[in-house]
């Protein structure tokens, strides 16, 4: 859609109506296991926490599924060849294809050049590069892993097959790490919809989400979890003693 160009909202009976609803539902319980999550740090209770790590994990890896499927089902984005191709393949790939012909489409760049300093501006390539390689080297676990926590293979990865061990379960991150990839995933989701869309407000909520991403990449390494731990534990003990004072 060029810039400019009036949206015109497809009907209630379009796929696209209802990917946004599994969407907003996936993102309420996404809001919901954040909160459990909190709460198990809050009380200092390691199993709860653990548990809460790998929920909020795979809370995180639907709301990517759900949020590729609804850009990718826009009727204002891709086309229907654009869209088999995202919707194809494993998630990641999925994630990965959809940023390059997000670009591609923006920019005009055909499929036998590459995306580069060539084709777009150095600006457009530096990000292109640096989205995509956040997607492979720091979101891939989030994405894809899902399958792997809803298959409970917690303390062990298995082969396809299921009867053959592949070789220990990477332990899950902190809190502060999967939040820091959410916010990630939905600013990459949103930049790929400016892309695609290309609404008029595209220039100022392209920048916005770029710098979301590259400031949610910062906390990836959840290095500020232990911080995160001592400043929610002592505002607990705060609420706590306040209420306490409160008793007649």
């Amino acid at each position: 859609m060029a810039s400019g160009v009036i949206r015109k909202h497809p009907p209630k009976s379009h796929i696209y109506r209802r990917l946004s609803q599994n969407l907003r539902a996936a993102e309420r319980g996404l809001t919901q296991v954040e909160r459990i999550h909190r709460d198990a740090i809050r009380r200092n209770d390691e199993p709860a926490v653990e548990f809460a790590e790998r929920m909020h994990q795979l809370m995180v890896g639907m709301n990517a599924e759900a949020a590729l499927g609804k850009i990718a089902n826009d009727p204002a984005g891709f086309n229907d060849k654009e869209r088999d191709l995202v919707l194809n393949g494993p998630q990641i790939e999925r994630w990965e294809k959809a940023v390059e012909l997000a670009f591609r489409r923006h920019y005009s760049v055909p499929l036998h050049l590459e995306i580069d300093r060539s084709t777009v501006d150095a600006r457009s390539s530096e990000r292109y590069s640096e989205v995509t390689k956040i997607l492979a080297d720091d979101l891939a676990a989030v994405i894809e892993d899902r399958n792997k926590i809803a298959h409970a293979q917690w303390v062990w990865l298995l082969k396809s097959k299921r009867n053959e061990v592949r070789g220990p379960a990477p332990a899950p991150l902190n809190y502060t790490a999967i939040r820091a990839r959410s916010k990630a995933i939905k600013a990459i989701a949103g930049l790929i919809y400016d892309l695609v869309v290309s609404e008029p407000t595209f220039q100022r909520d392209y920048d916005d989400h770029y710098r979301r991403i590259v400031e949610a990449h910062r906390s990836f390494d959840g290095a500020d979890y232990p911080n995160y731990v001592v400043e929610l534990r002592r505002r607990n003990r705060k609420r706590l003693d306040g209420d306490s004072l409160r008793e007649p």
